[in-house]
């Protein structure tokens, strides 16, 4: 990779092609959002900047300085007069400047670096692109010496003279990645994405800064000791309709029997959402003098929360336990594969969760959820057909089941939408709301019919719907959150309204970092990147796991980079808010 850039930055920069289409550069920036493991939507507000900067461009052209013409005498007096000393100076400047390059290239870099200071002392002051001109060959030439300080030095200056000279950003940001800075680096690859169209080559570039500085970030950070969100957690195990441990007639059947033990301690962190006290509850009732009788149970609970707090090695071990004991009930058996599956998707190890819910399949023929789980996969990874097929066996397992008749609908819709059949779409979204009534306040219900809409680009319906579930499930910080994205892309005008849901949704769970990242992104549009950044620090001292560490870091870099290099192009966020349709990460499991 490191070849291919040098190649691209030895090329000829080009301008920005306002002739590009929109659609092409749509695609690469979801490329990128793939590759660096961001939310399409951040991408989407870096497109939105660079659509911008194209509009701009024509009434920017006459900012770079042009060779200078020489003024005429009416008399024929070629006396060296005031107005025509600029340009035998330049004259002379762009001679030195030539001699420079011939000795550049016969490999004499000391000898080009004189003649380039000569041509920059000589030239006028008020000649900038031919100055900054100089500046950039004198900094190839520290280049060629490996004097990485003085190529940033040199290309800094240039820089100053033309903000938009795309090969000396460039060639900066080598050198800065080279000497290890690597938020500089990311600042001026950002800049280049935004003036060249997002090639390819410096797409990779922003990527391999980025993640190494994420890398180096979560080194430096402390064990996270903020309390896991309560949204986040009744959500998630939500998941997992199932599952006899979290059911309330067993936690009663604890807390009746053996009140005073652990476990039943442990229910009650559970129920006051002191969440990240539940392992050690649990390990202290798996080490009793007398073996529990609920070791099992146990164990499946304790591997549930290590899932949700990013202990991943915990968890699988804990469901270990469970399958492979013979004791075990065919229930607990199935929740543990099912989540060590979940967990598998969490360490995104895609191909390894696929096996599990096969292999779960297989052991338990006759139940619905795991195919509901695995058609749930299957429609992330846009394996619309296979999905179909999951949903529809599970339906035949258990025709009432709620969970199997959402998922499919979602999946038709999507269906209908990747075959451009718009009346297949209508009818999925129709059948959906039929269940309004019935569902109206079950959390996964009005998440997954919001997030419908969204995807489908019905803001409208979104936003009444969202109205509807803000009144039935209140308090709720991921329909807040959701509402106010509604309320922003549907009319810019909406700013206030938006930002005090924001603000009252992270008032009802601090540490939600589906909220924070919502707001986040909300604060970019604003041109608050600083606030943005913020934001995304509480999600980081929140979340748990190093896949999650990892993205929201690479986010907090990118942010604070875009918005230099914004700052630095003179450019504004346009009106207008990022589409957030993707489907709530705990409904697939995907963190």
């Amino acid at each position: 990779m490191a070849s291919y850039l040098r190649t691209v930055a030895g090329s000829s920069p080009s301008s920005v092609n306002s002739n590009s289409p929109t659609n092409d550069l749509g695609k690469r920036i979801a490329k990128w959002a793939l590759i660096i493991g961001v939310p399409t939507a951040v991408c989407v507000a870096a497109y939105l900047v660079y659509r911008q900067q194209q509009d701009q461009a024509k009434k920017t052209a006459n900012r770079q300085s042009s060779l200078p013409t020489p003024l005429s005498n009416t008399s024929g007096n070629t006396t060296n007069t005031l107005e025509n000393r600029p340009k035998d100076r330049l004259t002379l400047a762009m001679e030195l400047k030539n001699e420079g390059n011939i000795k550049y290239r016969e490999h004499k870099f000391d000898e080009a670096i004189d003649y380039y200071t000569k041509a920059i002392e000589t030239c006028p002051s008020e000649s900038l692109e031919e100055l900054s001109q100089f500046y950039q060959n004198r900094a190839a030439t520290w280049e060629s010496l490996k004097n990485y300080d003085k190529v940033i030095e040199d290309c800094s200056k240039a820089i100053e003279l033309n903000a938009k000279y795309i090969k000396c950003i460039q060639r900066r940001a080598r050198a800065a990645e080279t000497i290890g800075n690597f938020e500089l680096a990311l600042e001026d690859y950002s800049t280049v994405c935004f003036l060249d169209s997002y090639q390819p080559a410096y797409i990779m570039a922003a990527d391999k800064v980025l993640t190494e500085l994420a890398k180096r970030y979560i080194e430096t950070l402390p064990e996270s000791t903020a309390e896991l969100s309560k949204d986040y957690v009744r959500t998630s195990l939500n998941e997992f309709e199932d599952d006899p441990t979290l059911s309330q007639l067993f936690m009663n059947e604890v807390r009746t029997t053996q009140p005073e033990s652990p476990l039943a301690h442990a229910y009650e962190a559970f129920e006051q959402g002191r969440f990240t006290d539940i392992p050690s509850l649990c390990t202290q009732e798996l080490d009793l003098e007398n073996s529990s009788l609920y070791e099992l149970q146990t164990l499946l609970f304790r591997g549930s929360i290590y899932l949700l707090m990013g202990n991943y090695t915990e968890a699988i071990a804990d469901f270990d336990s469970v399958i492979n004991n013979s004791n075990a009930t065919e229930k607990l058996k199935l929740n543990a594969e099912l989540k060590r599956a979940n967990t598998k998707i969490h360490q995104r190890d895609l191909e390894g969760a696929l096996y599990e819910y096969d292999q779960c399949i297989r052991n338990h023929p006759n139940e619905c959820s795991p195919r509901v789980h695995r058609g749930m996969l299957k429609t992330l990874l846009e394996s619309y057909s296979e999905a179909h097929d999951d949903f529809n066996e599970a339906l035949n397992i258990s025709p009432t089941n709620l969970r199997a008749k959402y998922q499919k609908l979602i999946n038709d819709a999507k269906i209908g939408a990747k075959e451009n059949r718009p009346e297949r779409v209508e009818q999925a979204l129709a059948s959906f709301e039929e269940y309004y009534d019935t569902c109206k306040q079950d959390i996964y219900y009005a998440l997954a019919l919001t997030s419908c809409y969204l995807d489908n680009d019905r803001k409208d319906k979104a936003l009444q719907y969202l109205n509807r579930f803000v009144k039935e499930i209140p308090d709720n910080p991921t329909l807040m959150a959701l509402k106010a994205n509604c309320l922003m892309s549907s009319d810019p005008s909406n700013n206030a309204d938006a930002e005090r849901l924001f603000t009252e949704a992270l008032q009802v769970d601090p540490s939600n970092e589906t909220v924070l990242t919502m707001f986040a992104i909300f604060k970019c549009n604003q041109n608050q990147f600083e606030e943005a950044a913020k934001l995304y620090e509480r999600a980081i001292q929140c979340t748990r796991g190093d896949e999650k560490l990892l993205q929201y870091a690479a986010l907090l870099y990118a942010i604070r980079a875009q918005g230099r290099a914004i700052k630095r192009l003179n450019l504004n966020f346009p009106g207008g808010f990022p589409q957030a349709g993707a489907l709530p990460n705990w409904m697939g499991g995907m963190a």
